[in-house]
């Protein structure tokens, strides 16, 4: 991972982008409920767990938001701000080590910077490493609502696909071989040949086959395309924090051929970059 990461931090992005939820995404799936509530990806388990520690209500989090990103707050108040605007992982980027915290709060970050998810062991390493003030997270799981009017009974039918297709994606494009080397890895995911595999695998696949009923797999398929629509809208916006700059965006290589769909045309000023640019 080390030389990977050298790699990415070498590039010298302007901003990283990360696969999590923003804050008041995590605060607004919480208030729905239905489908949403007790959310349980995209960070929102420690997003919640941050905010528990510190009885931060929800209406806290854009005062909190603000206080983190100003430069007159103490080390300590920025701290505890990102963890209550529930963005803990922006915390990391600081040194809490050093701030006076109370020993739960110490021990909560503790445990989250040790994390090796990737938002955490890559992003949130490199953009520290730059001396970035925070990470954009622009994670969004738009279309989940389409999940509550479905009938009873269709998670068996759900959990039956992902296994599906996760076999599938495991026997297509599956790297033993380069087991031992992440930056091969990568290379390999983001060939032309897997690209196209993963995209219909993860898209046009489920459409056909299956034991699913026809009606299930066109929700999941709108579900899918509309969260990286979203995704899409939430990296173009975060670009424009940093004009004429580089935007490092860690996200799992599914969403890689939507993303690069969405984002490939018509942008003007935005150019994606490939990954075998960024080698020696």
């Amino acid at each position: 991972m080390a030389r990977a990461r050298e790699r990415l931090a070498a590039w010298r992005p302007n901003l990283v982008a990360i696969e999590a939820l923003p804050g008041n995404l995590v605060v607004e799936y919480e208030q729905r409920g239905g489908t949403f509530a007790d959310f349980q990806v995209g960070g929102a388990i420690d997003a919640r767990c941050g905010a528990a520690l510190l009885s931060s209500p929800p209406s806290d989090l854009w005062v909190a938001q603000q206080e983190a990103c100003s430069p007159d707050s103490s080390l300590t108040d920025r701290v505890l701000a990102w963890i209550r605007a529930r963005e803990p992982i922006n915390a990391l980027l600081l040194p809490y080590q050093v701030a006076n915290l109370d020993e739960p709060v110490r021990k909560f970050l503790d445990d989250l910077a040790g994390r090796r998810r990737e938002t955490i062991s890559i992003g949130a390493h490199i953009a520290r490493k730059l001396g970035h003030s925070y990470v954009a997270h622009v994670d969004d799981h738009a279309g989940v609502e389409n999940i509550d009017p479905l009938p009873e009974g269709f998670e068996a039918e759900l959990l039956g696909y992902k296994e599906e297709i996760s076999g599938l994606l495991a026997e297509a494009v599956a790297p033993p071989h380069l087991v031992e080397d992440l930056w091969a890895q990568w290379r390999f995911y983001a060939s032309d040949d897997v690209r196209a595999t993963t995209e219909r695998l993860e898209s046009s696949e489920r459409l056909v086959g299956g034991e699913g009923t026809p009606r299930l797999r066109r929700v999941m398929l709108a579900n899918w395309r509309a969260r990286n629509l979203a995704i899409a809208a939430r990296l173009r916006s975060a670009t424009g924090a940093v004009p004429s700059g580089r935007v490092l965006f860690v996200v799992g290589s599914s969403h890689e051929a939507p993303l690069r769909t969405a984002l490939g045309t018509d942008q003007y000023d935005l150019r994606l970059v490939e990954l075998k640019e960024l080698e020696p």
